[in-house]
């Protein structure tokens, strides 16, 4: 067993007994995709929801990192169709924002609005709030575990 820690605006695919890992998950989201019968899965680790064509890193942005990875997956036969997701972050970080229009709910929508559009099914979340995060993420049982930084 390895454990691969995932940075923020990068991604890793790996297979069971392997667990990704990540941290300092704050208005960032952290994406998991597994693939059950394979036992494998991708965690994404995004900062921002939209790329807006800057050409910076496409692995900061909901949109080009999950595009990235899904071609990624294909390369190794597996499908969107055979993934499910699960989601985490997206906390406001600090207080002038409303919640509404902070970075992190900006994330969380537009994740799940991407999720969505590719039919990939959400089966959790542990969204929003104002903690920062880290998790690990076992794809020999597709379960995560969150820990909580106040």
């Amino acid at each position: 067993m390895q454990k691969i820690e995932v940075d923020t605006s990068n991604y890793a695919i790996a297979s069971a007994p392997d667990i990704l890992s990540t941290s300092g998950i704050g208005s960032c989201v952290a994406i998991c995709l597994y693939q059950k019968e394979r036992k494998c899965g991708a965690l994404l680790h995004i900062m921002l929801p939209r790329a807006e064509k800057d050409g910076l890193n496409p692995l900061r942005f909901a949109d080009t990192a999950l595009s990235t990875v899904l071609v990624e997956l294909s390369k190794q036969n597996i499908t969107k169709e055979q993934l499910v997701a699960k989601v985490v972050g997206g906390a406001q970080m600090f207080k002038n924002a409303t919640s509404e229009n902070s970075i992190g709910a900006r994330n969380v929508a537009e994740v799940r609005l991407l999720l969505t559009s590719v039919n990939i099914a959400i089966m959790a979340e542990d969204v929003g709030g104002t903690n920062g995060r880290s998790l690990e993420f076992n794809l020999e049982t597709g379960g995560v575990t969150i820990s909580s930084k106040k």
